[in-house]
């Protein structure tokens, strides 16, 4: 079981959010049922009346997990897009554009 996925699922079950978190990550709806069959079966998550909530078990692993895999340095929140960069130009360098290529 991938510990990443069954994080998310515990987060949304705990913050009544949506499962569209799930399915950004690459799952589809079968994976996320499977992983709350799993979850339920495990007693991580209780569903009764309804209703669907974490368990004493449910809120131990979720903070387990949630120390481990947690991103806590915020310089790697946003991955560096490096396709678009480019070559540093010298400051003495003056751009000077084609004239045919500007449309203003």
């Amino acid at each position: 079981m991938n510990e990443k996925h069954l994080y998310t699922l515990l987060s949304v079950v705990k913050n009544n959010g949506d499962v569209k978190r799930l399915i950004r990550e690459g799952l589809d709806y079968k994976d996320i049922s499977e992983i709350t069959s799993y979850a339920i079966e495990k007693n991580f998550i209780i569903y009764k009346n309804d209703t669907v909530t974490l368990s004493e078990m449910g809120v131990k692993l979720f903070i387990d997990l949630d120390k481990k895999l947690k991103i806590t340095d915020k310089n790697k929140w946003i991955e560096k897009e490096k396709e678009s960069r480019i070559v540093k130009m010298d400051k003495n360098f003056i751009f000077l554009p084609n004239q045919n290529e500007l449309h203003f």
